[in-house]
């Protein structure tokens, strides 16, 4: 995961601007992906999901800017709320 950080952090430099985003959000899926191969963190029904909602929309970043930032734009809301449940806040969305 670190090198994936530091190779992508490298390529931010002379790629598009959206390109960062788009490794970020990579970032998350290869971050769940450990949750799940691993004994001392467990599996995360949530990230799970999140997981795989970005591997099915990451690549929208090709297509469109708009769309892309309206999927970030979506999983913040989602995450912000699933912090607010596990933290027994009522949720405003």
């Amino acid at each position: 995961m670190s090198l994936y950080l530091l190779t992508a952090a490298r390529g931010c430099v002379g790629e598009p601007h959206i390109y960062g985003p788009l490794r970020l959000v990579e970032a998350i899926s290869r971050l769940v992906d450990i949750y799940s191969t691993t004994d001392t963190i467990h599996a995360d029904p949530f990230l799970q999901r999140a997981k795989k909602e970005i591997d099915q929309n990451k690549y929208q970043v090709m297509a469109s800017e708009e769309n892309f930032i309206a999927f970030m734009d979506k999983l913040i809301v989602e995450f912000t709320d699933e912090m607010k449940r596990r933290n027994g806040l009522r949720s405003q969305s």
